[in-house]
């Protein structure tokens, strides 16, 4: 018999919905009466307890609010054509109406899967049709967005006591998600705890259909009730407000059937008061806590199986973070990240950006060595922390300095390429040898700014500088325009600007606003970061100083910028050339600080080495003491041999040798005060001071520098 059953129940739960109520009311129904009377009387007791059980049940139409909703959907469109001829609109009001009746069903939700443990599918399409909804609301016709992200949207879940579980009170409709996200949670634990086989089976589809709306990141926060999670906290923004009183008798109604055999009192356990989180909520019975642990296997599953289709840097860490086996993860990863690396661009930027967060250098060379051309323009970052990584290895150290150099001199190709469409005279042999006279100008020289202003309107391009055509016709018929550039714009309506985070413009954003300011400053970044760096800044600036001489004075850099300035499809360029020009002015003054530090190195070592030589002319003793002379003299006076070595004499060192006793010098009152000298002999030395005295002769003494003293009492 237990047989029979068991095989009836596993082709009950494979048959569609309306033939298991075929089934069971053609088939099961009549059999109650061919039974005894006690299991016919057990059999209706048992429904008259579930009867009552989901008495006051909630009903979700599903069909009756989509057609509530799109009603007020095609009253927003109509209101946002109108918008544009009237001066007046009623979108605000339009738009609480609509978010309005997407949230009145939510406690309805919540109450019929948590608390009646039924229609798990319905209530999960009632979910997703509120999140498309809301994504229809958000980007809609109308390119302000501030009424929808600024509307206060207070959701209360209730029992059906009229006991608060939980309440939110949200600044901006999109954060309606996060109450979304809660009641899936309940509705995946719910099913896990009292759903059949069957049920259970669905749960990866349905997180399939979560993910393929929200993306990944919901799948994870599904976890935590719609909260961030804790790897993502920056701060703490929000607190919970759970308000559940712990005294509630319905809050383990959650049994599998009434139909089962009586629940024994050890049964239930005592409800343990603990502290909310975000991966646990108070209101949950012991039943549903318990399915914790199988729910988050299925969301491992989930993101794993995301991961073999898009992998990602944030969605590697996520899943490392959740395993309670990281190393087998990772090891998993990686092994099918080794087999898809090479696939497409999408993941071959992804595995360098895992391999370096690995440091995973022999992994980052072969990659890069056989797939370098799979690398975008969009890449930049993760191919820069990629050669970072790399250069921490000593056997691909020169290969990361070549790479940084080759792209530093790419991207400043880049950028003068981009200077050829405003300036298609540039290169021109004129122009070329005009900017290398400006540069031999002086920054105040008279004239310079002038001859700096007509070399810039030699080599613009003819006829940028006209107004374009279409904008100049709709001004003369007084239509408003945005400002449009010459022909050569390639983005007239800033179409790429209205959402700048739009994965699918990324394309288009590549070639018409190519971020080459971010690009070149990150590669000075990473150059200053790896040993060797600094001589190739220094190989690049003397290369874009040769090829682009202009750089090299900011006021033709400012000049040429002024000219580009009411162009703006131009910005990247503009930004591009002053991140140029920021780093040659940065490497000319590192250049000359180097310079300068050598030179003062080199006199302070020849200052060391001066006074080990005491075979010089001119040594200090005491100020009037004796000391050798290179010439001699008569007494007549000093000769010309003499006086040219005078004036050939070194100057005297910083410090004398000894300490004088006196000044050197004072003003000549008539005679010269001299402190007594040894012996008579010492103003004979003094030969070329002429007759005087014999102070005067002992300071003459001093060789061709004081001879002209020697003989101060002829001076007239």
């Amino acid at each position: 018999m237990a047989s029979s059953s068991a095989r009836f129940a596993s082709i009950y739960d494979s048959l569609p919905a309306d033939v298991q109520t075929k089934i069971v009311e053609k088939q099961l129904i009549p059999l109650l009466d061919h039974v005894s009377k006690g299991k016919v009387k057990k059999v209706v007791a048992s429904a008259s307890r579930m009867q009552r059980r989901h008495a006051g049940i909630p009903i979700l139409d599903l069909k009756a609010k989509q057609r509530e909703i799109n009603s007020l959907l095609d009253d927003l469109h109509r209101d946002a054509k109108r918008s544009f001829v009237r001066e007046r609109s009623h979108r605000s009001d339009l738009l609480e109406q609509t978010v309005d009746s997407v949230t009145s069903w939510l406690n309805d939700i919540w109450r019929m899967v948590y608390e009646h443990n039924v229609n798990f599918m319905l209530a999960h399409r009632c979910l997703l049709f509120t999140v498309t909804t809301l994504d229809q609301i958000g980007h809609g016709r109308a390119s302000c967005r501030c009424a929808f992200t600024n509307l206060y949207v207070p959701i209360t879940l209730k029992r059906k006591s009229g006991k608060v579980v939980k309440s939110w009170q949200l600044n901006g409709a999109h954060n309606i998600e996060e109450v979304l996200q809660f009641i899936w949670r309940d509705l995946f634990l719910s099913m896990l705890a009292a759903g059949n086989q069957r049920q259970i089976k669905k749960i990866p589809e349905m997180l399939d259909d979560i993910e393929d709306i929200l993306g990944w990141t919901a799948l994870e926060r599904l976890l935590y009730g719609g909260r961030k999670c804790p790897h993502d906290m920056d701060d703490d923004e929000d607190e919970w407000v759970d308000t559940e009183n712990d005294d509630d008798e319905d809050a383990y109604t959650d049994e599998d059937s009434d139909l089962d055999a009586p629940i024994d009192q050890h049964d239930w356990l005592p409800k343990v008061p603990q502290t909310s989180n975000p991966s646990h909520a108070k209101h949950w019975s012991p039943r549903i806590s318990a399915q914790m642990i199988h729910f988050r296997t299925h969301v491992h599953n989930a993101m794993t199986s995301v991961f073999k289709i898009t992998p990602s840097l944030r969605l590697y860490s996520a899943l490392l973070a959740h395993s309670t086996d990281p190393e087998g993860t990772s090891a998993e990863l990686l092994s099918f990240l080794n087999r898809m690396a090479t696939s497409c661009p999408e993941v071959f930027s992804a595995a360098l950006d895992i391999h370096s967060l690995e440091n995973n250098t022999v992994a980052i060379a072969n990659l890069l060595s056989t797939h370098s051309h799979l690398i975008r323009p969009r890449d930049a970052p993760i191919y820069q922390s990629a050669i970072t990584t790399l250069s921490g290895d000593p056997s691909h150290l020169l290969r990361s300095q070549e790479v940084i150099e080759k792209e530093l001199l790419d991207t400043a190709a880049a950028v003068r390429s981009a200077l050829v469409a405003p300036f298609s005279l540039l290169e021109t042999a004129e122009n070329r040898a005009e900017i290398e006279h400006i540069l031999k100008l002086r920054p105040s020289a008279a004239g310079r700014q002038d001859r700096i202003e007509r070399w810039v309107d030699a080599i613009s391009t003819p006829g940028s500088n006209n107004p374009n055509p279409v904008a100049l016709a709709a001004m003369v018929m007084g239509i408003v325009m945005p400002a449009l550039d010459g022909m050569e714009d390639a983005d007239p309506l800033n179409y790429l600007d209205l959402d700048p985070n739009d994965p699918d413009m990324e394309d288009l954003r590549d070639e018409f606003r190519p971020r080459l300011k971010q690009r070149f400053e990150g590669w000075t970044t990473t150059a200053n970061v790896v040993r060797g760096g600094p001589s190739i800044l220094v190989k690049v600036y003397k290369e874009l100083t040769k090829t682009m001489p202009y750089l090299r004075m900011s006021d033709v850099v400012e000049e040429m910028l002024g000219r580009l300035a009411d162009k703006p499809s131009k910005q990247y360029l503009i930004d591009a050339v002053d991140a140029l020009s920021a780093f040659v002015k940065i490497q000319r003054r590192k250049l000359a600080t180097l310079k300068t530090e050598q030179k003062r190195r080199s006199n302070a070592a020849a200052q060391t080495s001066a006074p080990g030589s005491s075979s010089g002319p001119f040594v200090f003793g005491t100020p009037f003491g004796p000391g050798p002379s290179t010439s001699t003299s008569t007494a007549g006076g000093p000769s010309a041999s003499s006086s040219d070595e005078r004036l050939e004499t070194p100057p005297p060192p910083l410090e004398p040798v000894t300490a004088a006793p006196a000044p050197l010098f004072t003003f000549y009152t008539g005679t010269i005060p001299t402190p007594p000298l040894p012996g008579p002999g010492a103003a004979g030395v003094g030969g070329a001071g002429g007759g005087g005295p014999g102070g005067g002769g002992g300071f003459g003494g001093l060789g061709g520098f004081g001879g002209g003293f020697g003989g101060m009492d002829d001076v007239d």
